[in-house]
């Protein structure tokens, strides 16, 4: 299993991708380390092999050479594994360097000067491994090394200099096994660092796709959804001022002037959620979950109204391990769907929502009895801005949200709806999550620097809270 889950991590190139694919820094240096630990392990591996074969077919010379080069993998490993990467790639490519040209110097074969010329086959993996694992600052050394690399191989080619232990003494029959580890293990490693280049291509490709379809859809609630509510409000002022005379009138246009303001508050929010979400690291910590779920529902029953019912089950320990925030987020917004979308005809509108956990994994079911999705809409809930119908309330970004944070945490989820009957969110954390679970503590951030959010709407935010002040302290006189 833990096999699998590495060569997954290796091969998918959203692994930790955890600042947002706005950070090519992240991406590109963090993918550049794991193309640096595959190497490290393939030239461990072949290191040992080596060494055994050496052994076996009396290759002196090589077999002190493997040995070597699998114990300065290790401690390439060793250093990698203590947090100094620069060091550990270094360490790792200039031993990779210098060994693999004194396997070429020192063939150590009774069978002749030629039989280990395949080694070279090698340079290929590292010299594109030079180029791959050396990212924005550290890329200067890839180049020099890649230099250095070319020059060394033309060099042993054109020279072709060896140094013979003994003369041949027999003559090589048969498969040259030599020749078959060499290019067994520089294929491999080059198919593996040419895989990550195309995933890497193809990830970046998606998410400039991604970005692009976005800003297009942000553009046009900047242009719509925005822009409505302040024209709205600046006609509600309007009408106000020339009533100003009439208390009673006055009151209304401001009280309807604060909703507008509410809905334009609302947007802005999700706006800055969904921004903070691409732009900051999962925190994961232990809480306690049933503290979490009251807090959602005490939030949401004035808004709900006396007949809404919010039911609740839980199984197994409920003290978890997750991103809390995030989390919460996402609970928050799939029980405020079920509240905002209840139908109306019936006696007992509710929200159940029940928690298992079974110490392999937890899961969450969230269950209303609404007025569902309907069935042509169901594929599209997660996108951007979408909204079912032109008369559905909200800004079309909650779902869309709760997609890109679980997505974020690395969750199971699926949504299923019948119209009419109501919806069901199903969502499963892949990983244990309980008490016994030790809590990390992260280094508190910048409030600031964690929103990640522009500094523009920040001010259009604080400038929304103070009309809001104004406009209650007016109704209120």
């Amino acid at each position: 299993m833990s096999f699998k889950i590495n060569l997954r991590n290796l091969l998918d190139v959203d692994i930790h991708f955890s600042k947002g694919y706005y950070s090519t820094d992240n991406i590109l240096v963090s993918k550049g380390d794991r193309v640096h630990t595959m190497l490290i392990a393939i030239v461990g591996f072949f290191g040992f092999t080596y060494t055994i074969i050496g052994l076996i077919q009396a290759y002196h010379y090589q077999a002190i050479l493997s040995f070597s080069c699998g114990i300065f993998a290790l401690i390439a490993w060793l250093i990698h594994r203590k947090g100094y990467t620069l060091a550990s790639k270094l360490v790792n490519f200039i031993q990779l360097i210098a060994f693999i040209a004194l396997m070429f110097y020192f063939p150590s074969s009774p069978y002749g000067e030629h039989i280990n010329d395949s080694v070279l086959a090698f340079y290929v993996p590292v010299l594109i491994g030079t180029l791959i694992a050396f990212q924005e600052k550290q890329r200067i050394y890839g180049r020099v090394l890649a230099v250095i690399i070319l020059l060394l191989i033309s060099l042993l080619v054109l020279t072709d200099i060896h140094y013979p232990e003994h003369e041949p003494v027999a003559v090589l029959n048969g498969a040259n096994f030599d020749m078959l580890i060499n290019i067994i293990g520089a294929a491999v490693a080059t198919f593996a660092e040419v895989a990550y280049i195309l995933a890497l291509n193809d990830r970046l490709n998606n998410s400039l796709i991604k970005t692009n379809h976005e800003l297009d859809n942000f553009i046009y609630i900047v242009s719509h959804d925005l822009r409505s509510p302040l024209l709205s409000t600046k006609g509600l002022i309007d009408l106000a001022k020339m009533k100003i005379d009439d208390r009673e009138q006055v009151l209304k246009y401001l009280g309807l002037a604060g909703k507008s303001i509410n809905n334009l508050d609302q947007i802005i929010h999700e706006i800055l959620t969904y921004s903070r979400n691409a732009r900051t690291e999962i925190q994961e910590e232990e809480f306690e979950l049933k503290d979490v779920v009251k807090e959602i529902f005490d939030g949401l029953r004035f808004s709900a109204g006396p007949g809404f019912s919010f039911q609740e089950e839980y199984s197994g320990e409920t003290k978890i391990y997750a991103d809390k925030n995030r989390l919460s987020t996402v609970l928050r917004n799939i029980i405020s769907n079920s509240v905002k979308y209840k139908k109306k005809e019936i006696e007992n509108p509710f929200v159940f929502l029940r928690f298992e956990n079974n110490n392999h994994h937890c899961s969450f079911s969230i269950t209303d009895n609404g007025e569902g999705i309907p069935l042509e809409c169901q594929p599209r809930v997660f996108e951007m801005f979408y909204r079912g119908t032109s008369s559905a309330t909200g800004t079309g970004l909650g779902l869309y949200i709760c997609k890109e944070m679980l997505d974020k945490m690395d969750v199971l989820f699926a949504i299923s709806s019948k119209p009419g009957e109501g919806t069901t969110f199903n969502i499963q954390l892949k990983k244990i999550a309980t008490s016994l679970v030790k809590e990390k503590k992260a280094p508190a951030l910048n409030p600031a620097k964690q929103s990640g959010s522009p500094t523009a709407s920040l001010k259009l935010n604080e400038q929304l809270n103070s009309i809001q002040g104004l406009s209650s302290f007016n109704q209120a006189g």
